[in-house]
């Protein structure tokens, strides 16, 4: 059988049935009922779409998990000391080193994709030069943004979704660019080098900004009282906070109040133009544009699914 084959699993229960024939499953993977699954057969890429849940994990490689769409209240705590709750957008990356627990919720419907950064993995994006050890790129947990982590997981997707069989070769091509992308920009070799050189923001700054936004985004903010909130220039800090977080500071905004109008249009009677004038948005009209363009959904929608839930649970 290819290491590249790709088993479909609508439950957790079913793939690590699968699993334990050919490798000993890894301790309560981040999964949830109803999640809807892809992974190769040698376990090291997996793709999945799960519902609001929790879970927790353990994994036997040092592991990088790409979040891939939007999800409001992310929280992740590790038994060594790591315990955030935070929005991520699109490209946030968690890598988590080998025999670290990991647990994880989100309040939304999550997809992201799995990468074990194993041995051979470390080597090809090594380029030949030997590699040194996950510890020695990752000793401690980490999160950040990628743009192009991204790009290169959304081609993974893909190729892992389509009919027929993949193409073990471009597969191997595509996991190595992005295993070369996160050494490159984001181990601990690279975070040794001078901050100015990298441009982003330090964690510090990047945990301030983060927890300023989310405390104001309902309100009016320029990018210019977000740059003296950290004390930089305007220029530097929009360079700085696309390197840090992978999109503009307005993006980042739009994300948190589309997150909450989701949130108001499912859980409460607010009329629509209230939601909009009460979390930033200029007009009813500019939310309701906005959700279509961003999430594919449009108020009425969200306001039906809300009626459903309630019809289901009576």
């Amino acid at each position: 059988m290819s290491m590249y084959s790709i088993h479909p699993a609508h439950s957790a229960g079913s793939l690590d049935k699968r699993f334990s024939q050919e490798r000993q499953p890894e301790r309560n993977f981040l999964r949830a009922a109803g999640e809807r699954c892809l992974t190769t057969t040698n376990g090291k890429l997996t793709y999945a779409v799960t519902p609001a849940g929790s879970g927790s994990a353990s994994f036997d490689d040092l592991t990088a998990i790409i979040i891939m769409s939007a999800t409001r209240d992310l929280h992740w705590k590790t038994a060594t000391g790591r315990n955030e709750t935070f929005n991520a957008p699109a490209g946030t990356i968690l890598v988590v080193p080998a025999d670290t627990m990991l647990e994880m919720s989100w309040s939304v419907q999550k997809e992201h994709l799995v990468v074990k950064l194993d041995v051979q993995t470390l080597e090809a994006a090594c380029e030949g030069e030997k590699a040194l050890t996950a510890e020695e790129y990752f000793p401690a947990p980490a999160r950040f943004v990628d743009a192009k982590c991204l790009q290169v997981a959304h081609l993974l997707r893909a190729e892992m979704q389509k009919n027929g069989p993949v193409i073990e070769h471009y597969l191997d091509a595509l996991k190595t660019v992005f295993v070369t992308l996160l050494l490159q920009n984001h181990s601990v070799l690279r975070r040794n080098y001078d901050r100015q050189e990298m441009g982003g923001l330090s964690y510090h700054s990047m945990r301030q900004i983060e927890n300023y936004l989310r405390d104001n985004f309902c309100k009016k903010i320029s990018v210019t009282s977000m740059a003296n909130f950290l004390g930089v220039s305007p220029g530097h800090f929009l360079t700085s906070f696309r390197e840090s977080f992978g999109q503009t500071p307005h993006q980042y905004l739009l994300m948190l109040r589309l997150n909450e109008a989701e949130r108001r249009l499912q859980e409460t009677d607010e009329s629509l133009a209230d939601i909009a004038d009460k979390i930033g948005f200029s007009s009813q009209s500019h939310m309701t544009t906005a959700l279509k363009k961003n999430r594919s959904t449009t108020p009425g929608e969200l306001r039906r699914m809300r009626f459903r839930n309630r019809t289901t649970t009576v």
